[in-house]
């Protein structure tokens, strides 16, 4: 709501040039707003991408059908799952399964391996995930490993997914900030760093607003108390 709004009160639509002023030597107040105008435009649209990849995370099961409805994709199928054997244990990890993903995914990098006993369930599977960028620490390929008889039961490769699943992959890159390698980092310690802005400006702003509106207030009261 405060994208939203800020968006529709930013000056700069009115004229371009003044939105991104900031007169440092004017009145404490105006410095205020003018840091306040700044910062909230500059950063909104990196918030906005923040708030939506959250949400998207939260609620998945919403807004996962949503995302394979519009880019008219259909959803990955949950078929990746282990065949448990009677009276055989899964096999614990070891290097092979890293072998076999490198395999399937030669020249991608491995970013983490989710193990069986990370699922919820009984039966589920070694997940290698890896990364199709060789500067990106966010996944956007997985090997699937059936843990009790290690071989292969799916792969997705993030460079021929659909539309849908590229996009979900890409909510990584633009919650955290890694989509354009050390430069966007840097960016987000500052887009990270704008709500306190907005807040001790907007605060500010409301501070002399406040102290204004007393000081009317007192002098009404001393005139109408001694015409003065």
């Amino acid at each position: 709501m405060l994208i939203i709004t800020g968006i529709f009160l930013w000056s700069g639509w009115r004229k371009l040039i003044a939105g991104f002023k900031i007169k440092w030597n004017a009145h404490p107040k105006r410095v205020s707003f003018d840091i306040h105008k700044v910062a909230g435009i500059v950063t909104a649209i990196f918030l906005f991408l923040t708030f939506f990849t959250g949400f998207c995370w939260n609620l998945s099961e919403i807004a996962r059908p949503f995302i394979y409805a519009v880019t008219f994709s259909s959803m990955p199928a949950d078929d990746a799952k282990s065949s448990p054997v009677a009276n055989k244990s899964p096999l614990p990890f070891s290097d092979r399964f890293l072998e076999v993903a490198d395999a399937a995914l030669p020249e991608f990098r491995t970013i983490y391996v989710a193990l069986p006993a990370d699922s919820d369930e009984p039966n589920g599977a070694f997940i290698i995930r890896k990364s199709s960028s060789p500067h990106s620490n966010i996944w956007d390929s997985s090997v699937f490993i059936d843990s009790y008889s290690g071989k292969v039961l799916r792969v997705d490769n993030g460079l021929t997914a659909s539309l849908g699943t590229k996009l979900e992959n890409a909510f990584g890159s633009l919650h955290y900030g890694t989509f354009w390698g050390l430069p966007s980092r840097i960016l987000y310690v500052f887009v990270g760093l704008a709500p306190l802005i907005l807040f001790i400006t907007g605060f500010t702003m409301y501070r002399y607003r406040y102290r204004a509106k007393s000081d009317r207030t007192t002098k009404i009261r001393d005139f109408t108390t001694t015409g003065k």
